[in-house]
Formats: structure tokens, C-alpha cells, sequence
């Protein structure tokens, strides 16, 4: 609106304030979710990038990062009951987070308790130098046991970490490991010897770290992976890097009794070349033989969220469907629901300032059914990269808000919804 400069300041002040409450209603309009799937949260105001899981009894834990001032931030979670959030606990609070739109704590549990979290640990050595450490409860019941699961100590980037429980006190950690890029040049970023890869390890709440694995020698620097469990196994996906630049999808296998990856393979040849990380991970889901990957790629300058599925537990794979129908941004994330049919979500964009938050169902059998616009979000990267869980009714997908306040926003799909549209 344009004001001439006669009017008095007053004046002025008074229209200015009385046009906030419309500009911050309009904002809260556009960033939440659809009042179809409006859901409660456990924090209000301050919280951002969220995780979910939901572990083998079927409950649901969501952890979360909330700023209390400046660079003091604490790490935080909730259980869900099917029908109510729980009361808010306090895992750590320090000014040496590490915080990240695209690399962010973790939860895993087991058998209704939470097991282990992961957050990451600013060190000395640049702005990009972080740790990984990994809490479990002592005998007190307070997250104080904390083990850093690599063990070579550089002011090098760790992080984009998955975790799976194999016990009350032990995970199967993977993560991507920047130790031989220390030192590394503009010039040296070509060189194998210098790159990103990405390891494995099993770390144990008294504080051991066994059966250290280097999976990949050579991977994208700084894509999210995804990892499920399987019976005795572990499947691994994340984007893989090749010497001339193609960054497609990567699958490994862990057997848990060996402690041994398989070689990695493809999930499918996109034929993606990009020099540089398109901070895009991919995301996996299993049950039984079936098995989902869900990716983001722009092979041929043409952005696409891609599902592919296995029929046999991973050991091969049918060739992708598209799912989006308009400009994806990525950031996805698949769940297999009770009934074998596949959900993905991801963000796309609306305009320059907005992205919807998507979720496509997807039959096995018959390809893609319904697909619903969840929520509006920034498109910009304080959005986070959105995360989904199935609860015991439906599903749960979180993702950040930023405008009028940064804060968590969680979306509600009961399974019936689908039934009955």
C-alpha cells in the first residue's frame, strides 16, 4: 500500500498495526496443514526439523530441535498414543548443536520404549566440521551415556545418519563420513581418495563401537539415507557417486548376524550427472517380500519423484513410476501401509515462495490412486525435509513452519480417508 508522505506518523502506525494481524493471519493460512488433516502438537512456537518412528508395537515417537535463545537449542521428544501426544522430555540442551535443515536427529525404540538418539555436534575446525554422538539411558534413566560411533576424531563432516535397534542397548548406526576430505582442495574434489563415503558401525550403550564397516568408498556428499530392518537384515539406500559425476541410487544389505554389506547395487539407472550434492536422499520401506524406494532426480533437466518396488525383499527391482505430476522439489519419504498399498510424500512447488506437501497412494498392483495436497509450506529450506510414520490408524507427517513462527506442524491421515473419498 502506498502512503503519501503528508500522512501523519500516527497514523501510519496505527494502519501498520492494524494490517499485521491480517498478514500473519494470511501466513498461518498458508502454512498449515489442510483442515482435513489438522492434528496437535507437542510444542508451539520454536520447535523445527522433526523425525519420526514407530517402532515394533506399533508406537509412535517424534523427536524435534527447540531453540531457546540465541544458539541454545534443546533436543526433544514425545510418544503418541493414538490419540494424544505425550508429555514432552528433554534429552540434552546445548549451544554446540550442529543444526541443519536437511541433517537432523534421530529417535529409534523398541518394543514401546525410545532406545537411542542421534544429534550432531559442532568441533572446532570450520563450519562444516561436526560429530555424530549417540545417547542411550544409564541406570538413572537420563540420556548421559553417549558414544561417538566414528572414531577418527577430524574436523570433518559426519552426519545424514540412519539407525536401526538390534537391542534394548544397541543400534546398527550408518552415517556419511567426511574424514578423507580433510584438507581437501576445489581441486582435489575429483579425487577418489578425497571423497565422501559413507560407514557403518554397531554401538553399544556401554560405550563400545564393533564391527566398523566402510560400505561405500565414493558417495554423494551430503544426501539423507534411508534404512529399514528386515528379519535379520538391514537394507541400506542412499545416492551413490560415480567418477564421472553420476549420482543415482544405491542399495546395500546388512546381515545382522555376520555384521557384513553386501555390495552395493543399483535401485534403477537414472543416469543423473550433477557436479555437486543435490541435498535429495532417498527413502526405503519394507514388509515381507515387498520392498519401496523413493527418490528425487532430475536426469535430463527434468525433476521427478520416482517409486520403485521389489517383489522379492530387495534383491532386485521393477522399473520406477513417476509419481509427481507437477515441479517437485523432492525431499521425499515412503511408508508401506497395513494393507500393502504405498504412500509417498514430498514437497512441490506452487509459486517462489510456496511448496504443498503431497502424498500419493500407490497400489502394488494397480499403480497410483489418490493423491492429496496435505499442507503449505515454504519452499525455501527452513521447511525442512518433511517426515511420515504410520500410527496405529493412520498416518503422521511432520514438516517445519516458518512464517508467522517457526514451529513443528504434524498432519493426520486416518487409513479410512482413503477408503472412503
Amino acid at each position: 500500500m502506498y502512503i503519501q508522505h503528508i500522512m501523519k506518523p500516527s497514523v501510519f502506525i496505527l494502519l501498520l498495526l492494524l494490517s499485521l494481524p491480517a498478514l500473519s493471519c494470511e501466513e498461518t493460512l498458508r502454512q498449515r496443514p489442510s483442515e482435513y488433516f489438522t492434528m496437535g502438537d507437542p510444542v508451539e512456537r520454536g520447535s523445527r526439523y522433526s523425525n519420526l518412528w514407530t517402532d515394533n508395537t506399533g508406537k509412535v515417537f517424534m523427536s524435534w530441535l527447540l531453540r531457546v535463545e540465541d544458539n541454545l537449542y534443546a533436543l526433544q521428544y514425545a510418544d503418541f498414543d493414538s490419540l494424544n501426544w505425550g508429555e514432552t522430555s528433554t534429552v540434552r540442551i546445548g549451544e554446540d548443536f550442529f543444526v541443519n535443515w536437511a541433517d537432523f536427529p534421530s529417535v529409534v525404540s523398541l518394543d514401546g520404549e525410545p532406545v537411542a538418539f542421534h544429534w550432531l555436534r559442532q568441533v572446532e575446525g570450520g563450519p562444516h566440521a561436526y560429530h555424530i554422538d549417540i545417547a542411550f539411558r544409564d541406570e538413572s534413566g537420563r540420556w548421559s551415556n553417549i558414544v561417538t560411533p566414528h572414531l577418527d576424531g577430524t574436523p570433518t563432516e559426519h552426519g545424514f545418519v540412519s539407525m536401526a535397534p538390534l537391542s534394548g542397548e544397541s543400534v546398527v548406526a550408518v552415517w556419511l563420513d567426511g574424514r578423507q576430505t580433510e584438507g581437501r582442495s576445489e581441486e582435489g574434489y575429483d579425487d577418489p581418495d578425497h571423497a565422501m563415503t559413507i560407514r557403518s558401525a554397531e554401538v553399544h550403550a556401554d560405550g563400545r563401537v564393533e564391527r566398523q564397516r566402510v560400505i561405500d568408498s565414493m558417495v554423494c556428499d551430503c544426501c539423507p539415507t534411508g534404512m529399514v530392518r528386515e528379519g535379520e537384515e538391514l537394507l541400506l539406500v542412499y545416492r551413490g557417486r560415480t567418477d564421472g559425476e553420476v549420482r543415482d541410487i544405491l542399495i546395500a544389505r546388512y546381515d545382522i548376524s555376520s555384521g557384513e554389506w553386501s555390495e552395493p547395487v543399483s535401485v534403477y539407472d537414472d543416469g543423473w550427472e550433477i557436479a555437486g550434492c543435490p541435498v535429495n536422499g532417498p527413502r526405503i520401506d519394507s514388509r515381507g517380500d515387498l520392498v519401496a524406494v523413493a527418490w528425487f532426480t532430475a536426469a535430463g533437466e527434468e525433476p521427478q519423484v520416482r517409486l520403485a518396488l521389489s517383489r522379492d525383499g530387495g534383491e532386485s527391482f521393477e522399473s520406477p513410476v513417476q509419481i509427481n505430476r507437477g515441479t517437485p522439489l523432492g525431499r521425499v519419504d515412503v511408508k508401506i501401509g497395513p494393507d500393502g498399498r504405498i504412500y509417498v510424500s514430498w514437497l512441490e512447488r506452487m509459486d517462489e515462495n510456496f511448496a504443498s506437501l503431497e502424498l500419493q497412494q500407490v497400489d502394488p498392483l494397480e499403480g497410483l490412486q489418490k493423491q492429496y495436497r496435505i499442507a503449505t509450506a515454504d519452499m525455501g529450506r527452513g521447511s525442512g525435509t518433511p517426515r511420515m510414520t504410520p500410527a496405529r490408524d493412520g498416518l503422521i507427517l511432520t514438516w517445519t513452519q516458518t512464517e508467522p513462527l517457526r514451529r513443528t506442524r504434524n498432519a493426520w491421515v486416518p487409513w479410512e480417508r482413503f477408503e472412503n473419498d
